[in-house]
């Protein structure tokens, strides 16, 4: 029989290259929150990832908004290929009228749009200027990795176990 120990994940971890590789500059997360009872929820947003902070928008009347302001705990899930990273931190919620938002908005703006990477393409041109609009928030996260998995590594690992239990 195999000693495989299907409840121990060490090594199922993602290296510090692998992590840069699944978060990148951006895509797509489940941002998290929680609701005045205490219960967590999560949508899936667009994000840009920069220096350890996952930066995010939504209207100002979404509901995390006020919750955010009110406990700024909050997580962020990206799944993506069979790999999984799981992050906490505070959020902080940026609005018009902040001091830095109109330099803040330009480059996030311009970065989610991919308008800054492609100044010439219209259609993201036009993207970050929907995104201006006078009600919309940007979402700040900086965070800590909680943890990082590859599904594949263990899919891999149990085949193998599975493997040699039967050749037993």
């Amino acid at each position: 029989m195999s000693d495989f120990d299907y409840e121990d994940l060490a090594g199922m971890q993602l290296s510090d290259a692998e992590l840069a590789e699944l978060v990148g500059q951006g895509g797509e997360c489940i941002f998290n929150w929680t609701t005045k009872e205490g219960h967590p929820v999560g949508v899936v947003v667009a994000y840009v990832y920069k220096d350890g902070t996952f930066w995010t928008t939504c209207a100002e009347r979404r509901k995390r908004v006020p919750a955010l302001r009110k406990r700024p705990q909050s997580g962020i899930v990206i799944n993506k290929d069979g790999r999984t990273a799981s992050y906490k931190g505070d959020s902080k919620v940026h609005q018009n009228g902040d001091a830095g938002f109109d330099e803040l908005k330009k480059w996030f703006y311009g970065t989610l749009s991919g308008a800054a990477a492609n100044p010439q393409d219209k259609y993201r041109q036009a993207f970050a200027k929907f995104l201006d609009s006078p009600h919309r928030v940007i979402i700040e996260t900086p965070v800590k990795l909680i943890v990082g998995f590859d599904v594949m590594k263990f899919r891999e690992q149990t085949n193998r176990a599975i493997a040699a239990g039967l050749a037993d």
